[in-house]
């Protein structure tokens, strides 16, 4: 007896203690919550239990508090998976707490601003064109608690305002603002996408800025241009600060700039929508003004001058006199006339060579002044002219070097005149090498001068120079030889030079090059051999062509499947959009008051481009397998599937619905089930084949085996197996008219997981390329977006 009282005493103990513990958790619980209603960004949740399923309003409140929490804690995902368990519960399950609706209204708004400042950041880093009344129309996201959000709003704003053409607001949105968040908060930059090349390029820009602006003014007070070297960032949106760094340009040298920089000031214009101030419109159209005087034509000036310095003739095509502003250049044209007519022009051409000096005084390089000395010696005597080269000599031998090639290249003394084309083609030997040793060929076959030992010593130099450039050809031509012979793949590890003689070898080089990680560095090499191939005119044999198109192509695959990966990716998105979507909305149409147990309906994504749904029919103690054959039920999941997911994304061809099947699976729950007996025949043929699952428990994975029936189940059911086939098979016979495969199975849960939940039919719609039309036409809008348009055909060599 004793014993008895000891032991009913210590139970009451434990009891108590139990329910004092209990008791103590519903009072922090309830804490955090009242404290979460009055202020969601104080209240902590991180101690809280997660409470029970079945505590129906404790497991809602603390999913929409750990919800909040991740949001404002940069944890999307996680808010998400909380929201997401939150939907599935029913609406009135917890609408009836104070103060519930309104915070998850909050913070489903709060999410909602967040992407839609998302949307507007993606088209950001793209374009840069997010107007600040955009920004104002998605303000809400201003007030979030995920400062991600907050950092690109502000970066948002702040070229928004710099569009404007407020340079001032802009800079003060870009530190004061988006910066503090970076700096001031525990946000990470590299967490946010785009964010850390945001920072770092408006940083760059606004000390571009800085800088700009100090040197306009300078310019301002003072009419004399600093110049200025910095590139302005182009913004269509607002190029008033591009113009005036071409206009500093431009001012520094009105000869030598003027032109460029008024073409590239003038293409602003004709889109800029800003007025332009007062001062930077002035100083255009005096520059205007300043850049017609002039008719002399400078590129021709500059070809024909670069075949006078380096041949001492001049194409008579090149019609190269006329009035230049840039007063070297007048000077330039003088000389040539006069060097290469100096018998009849030379001296006409010095005098005004004077006048222009004196006038003008302009600064000239060391080969035009050379050329004047060169002009002046040949209209005084060759002699002079000879002393010169001999100069030039001097400072050749002794390292093969010169400063400028300054010199004519015609002598009465033929040594002289082959000393002269040893220099040019030693200091030029890659492109004048070997025309300076034939030219060196020809005088000694026509002339046959003597020569001493130091010319015969750097003659042997310069074949030497020359035939180690042939050298290097004739490597790349192995190297080129393997590449062919292993079907365009070099196996072992080699090297280029950065430049070869031969034009056709140095497209060849950047061939092999471009190979070499393609993906990375394909597009930049050819670039390069399109550049070549057209500035020189390049033609190829079949061999060198195939493999430049087989290279397009490989660049084509490299940019077609990463279109590829972004239409997979969008078309993903779509369908985590559409799929939870739809699949409430057949949840709330499928359960209303006619029907006596609850419907679920689950969302799965299918490979790359399907979907699952997964609709749990659960039945009620109550219910026998007549009531699981509502002919209304299954027609208004037919109709859903056609009006509701098909059309949305279906063509008239209705590929889509190509391996759409349906899986059916009967479940049991853990009580015995020995036998019982129908009035009316199930109709389960002997030999039918069903997937039968063995439930084990929360943490085991149920046994699956495909097995068929081993009798006709007709009147009476046997076992729980039995009885899951027979529901399974009721609702297949229901779902007949969709015209669809349809498969079955049996799952029997263990005997601890009873009650309604587990007797239930789980109706798979498994819809295999739901979004096959979705994906093919984003694809399609990729690629025409992409501009790569059709792969590169073949070629055969």
């Amino acid at each position: 007896m004793k014993n008895i009282l000891q032991s009913a005493f210590l139970l009451l103990i434990f009891q108590l203690m139990g329910s004092i513990g209990a008791q103590a958790q519903l009072i922090n619980f309830e804490e955090t919550w009242q404290a979460f209603l009055k202020d969601p960004l104080t209240a902590s949740v991180s101690e809280l239990p997660k409470p029970p399923k079945s505590s129906v309003g404790d497991y809602a409140k603390y999913h929409l508090m750990y919800a909040n929490s991740s949001f404002c804690a940069d944890e999307l995902i996680d808010a998400e998976s909380y929201l997401k368990e939150l939907k599935s519960m029913d609406k009135s399950q917890y609408d009836k707490y104070p103060g519930f609706s309104q915070r998850l209204a909050d913070l489903e708004g709060k999410m909602k601003a967040y992407y839609k400042v998302d949307v507007l950041w993606k088209r950001h880093l793209q374009k840069f064109d997010v107007s600040r009344g955009e920004l104002e129309a998605a303000e809400e996201g201003r007030k979030v608690c995920e400062k991600g959000t907050l950092a690109k709003y502000y970066q948002m704003m702040s070229m928004a305002y710099y569009c404007e053409g407020n340079e001032v607001e802009a800079l003060n949105q870009f530190e004061n603002k988006a910066m503090r968040i970076v700096d001031k908060t525990s946000l990470q930059a590299a967490d946010v996408e785009g964010l850390p090349g945001e920072i770092k390029r408006s940083k760059a820009h606004f000390k571009v800025l800085g800088q700009l602006n100090k040197a306009w003014k300078t310019y301002m007070d003072s009419d004399v241009s600093p110049g200025f070297e910095p590139e302005v960032p182009l913004y269509t949106c607002y190029t008033i600060p591009n113009m005036k760094a071409y206009m500093l340009r431009a001012m520094v040298d009105v000869c030598k700039n003027g032109s460029e920089m008024l073409a590239k000031i003038k293409e602003l214009e004709a889109e800029n929508t800003h007025d332009i101030p007062a001062d930077l419109a002035e100083k255009i159209g005096w520059l205007e003004a300043e850049v017609k005087k002039y008719n002399g034509n400078l590129a021709v000036l500059n070809k024909a001058w670069g075949q006078f310095t380096s041949s001492g003739k001049v194409d008579p095509s090149l019609k190269y006199m006329g009035e230049y502003c840039e007063k070297d250049a007048q000077i330039k044209a003088y000389t040539m006339a006069g060097t290469l007519d100096y018998c009849n022009i030379g001296e006409e051409m010095l005098g005004k060579i004077a006048e222009v000096q004196k006038e003008y005084n302009p600064t000239l390089d060391a080969t035009t002044k050379a050329k004047i000395k060169a002009l002046e010696k040949l209209v005084k005597e060759d002699a002079a002219r000879q002393a010169k080269l001999e100069e030039a000599w001097a400072e050749f031998v002794p390292q093969d070097t010169l400063n400028s090639i300054d010199f004519a290249f015609e002598y009465c003394d033929k040594e002289a005149q082959i000393r002269a084309y040893i220099m040019d083609g030693r200091v030029n030997a890659c492109y004048k090498g070997e025309q300076r040793l034939a030219d060196i060929d020809k005088l000694m076959a026509s002339a046959k001068p003597s020569l001493q030992a130091d010319t015969k010593a750097k003659w042997e130099d310069l074949k030497v120079v020359v035939a180690k450039y042939r050298g290097d050809i004739a490597a790349l031509d192995k190297l080129w030889a393997s590449f062919i012979q292993n079907n365009d793949t070099i196996y072992e590890e080699f090297t280029v030079e950065p430049y070869y003689c031969d034009k056709i070898t140095q497209v060849k080089s950047w061939c092999l090059v471009g190979n070499v990680n393609t993906c990375e560095q394909g597009q930049e090499y050819m670039d390069k051999i399109d550049s070549y191939t057209k500035t020189y005119k390049l033609k190829y044999d079949q061999e060198l062509s195939c493999r430049i198109t087989r290279l397009r192509q490989q660049i084509w695959d490299c940019r077609y499947w990463e279109l590829v990966r972004q239409a997979q990716k969008e078309t993903h998105e779509e369908r985590e959009r559409f799929g939870p979507e739809s699949a409430e909305m057949m949840r709330l149409d499928l359960n209303n008051d006619k029907l006596p147990c609850n419907t679920e309906v689950l969302y799965e994504p299918l490979g790359k481009i399907g979907v699952r749904y997964v609709i749990q029919t659960f039945l009620c103690q109550g219910t026998d397998l007549a009531k699981m054959g509502d002919p209304e039920y299954y027609k208004k999941i037919a109709t859903w599937v056609d009006t509701e997911v098909l059309s949305k994304y279906c063509e008239a061809n209705m590929r889509c619905k190509k391996d759409f099947y349906i899986y059916l699976e009967g479940h049991t729950d853990g009580h015995p089930f020995s036998f019982h007996r129908y009035k009316k025949s199930l109709g389960v043929p002997k030999g039918t084949e069903f997937t039968h699952f063995v439930g084990k428990g929360e943490k085991e994975a149920a046994d699956t085996i495909v097995k068929k029936t081993e009798r006709e189940l007709s009147f009476d059911l046997k076992s729980n197996m039995e009885l899951g086939i027979a529901r399974a098979w009721t609702v297949r016979e229901q779902l007949q008219f969709m015209k669809v495969p349809i498969t079955i199975g049996a799952y029997e849960h263990p005997s601890k997981e009873r009650g309604a939940e587990y007797r239930r039919v789980d109706v798979e719609l498994n819809i295999t390329n739901l979004l096959l039309d979705f994906y093919e036409k984003r694809l399609a809008e990729l690629i025409e977006e992409s501009g790569i348009g059709e792969k590169p055909k073949d070629c055969k060599g």
